[in-house]
């Protein structure tokens, strides 16, 4: 009953948030043709939605990661919790390749437009490789991007195996790769519960991995090394329980 009032508290203080910072900050942005006003606007619900589920996060890493320069972040994918805490805990003005759907959201896929989010709508190929372009001109303009390279929430906590496009996207960018290792998330707020539980996560910023000089046929190798140093510290090493 306590999760249930607490989640129901979080959704509702989430859409006033929306509403009395999230327009103001929407109409800023336009205004000044900046999108910066919305990535603080979106870090503060971000903020407000953990801090009223009870939900808190430690940082481990960051000292990998230089400050001047842009990365696509690849975290592995639990819970509907995992962009909020990962956004506050690189804390950076982040990019999301996100599904289309959510661009359909009153308030919400206004502001992802303007902070340059790109939407992805992965059954149709054109449209797919068009998202993938669009992204690719970000990065290259010293945009950072967030992408959850999974592509969907894990079921039961265990990672999936991870989709090709977002290592095609790095190296067409020439970006470094930094993986995102996510633990806790999925016991918070596990894929198809409506309750979330307070309780601790950590998000580990691993070693940036290169790749400048790189062709799109390392794309294979890239995701498996990714893939295998995400599962090591979400999971632990090979044959760990």
């Amino acid at each position: 009953m306590i999760s249930a009032i607490r989640t129901a508290l979080v959704g509702l203080a989430i859409v006033v948030y929306a509403i009395l910072f999230g327009l103001p900050a929407l109409l800023i942005a336009r205004i000044t043709g900046s999108p910066t006003v919305l990535y603080r606007a979106g870090r503060g619900g971000a903020w407000l939605g953990l801090r009223l589920a009870g939900v808190r996060y430690r940082v481990v890493g960051m000292q990998n990661v230089d400050p001047e320069q842009n990365y696509v972040f690849m975290p592995n994918h639990q819970s509907n919790l995992d962009p909020s805490v990962v956004m506050l805990a690189i804390g950076r003005d982040l990019r999301f390749m996100a599904k289309a759907s959510l661009f359909r959201i009153p308030v919400l896929g206004q502001a992802m437009l303007g902070g340059g989010f790109v939407p992805v709508q992965r059954d149709v190929r054109e449209r797919a490789v068009a998202a993938v372009e669009a992204a690719v001109v970000e990065l290259q303009r010293g945009h950072d991007f967030l992408i959850f390279p999974e592509g969907t929430r894990s079921p039961d906590g265990r990672m999936l195996p991870l989709k090709k496009g977002p290592f095609i996207l790095a190296i067409r960018a020439q970006v470094p790769i930094v993986p995102v290792a996510v633990r806790g998330t999925s016991a918070l707020w596990p894929k198809g519960s409506m309750k979330i539980r307070p309780g601790a996560v950590t998000v580990e910023i691993l070693d940036p991995i290169p790749t400048a000089g790189l062709e799109t046929d390392s794309r294979h190798a890239i995701r498996d090394m990714v893939q295998e140093r995400l599962r090591e510290r979400v999971h632990g090493p090979p044959g760990a329980a």
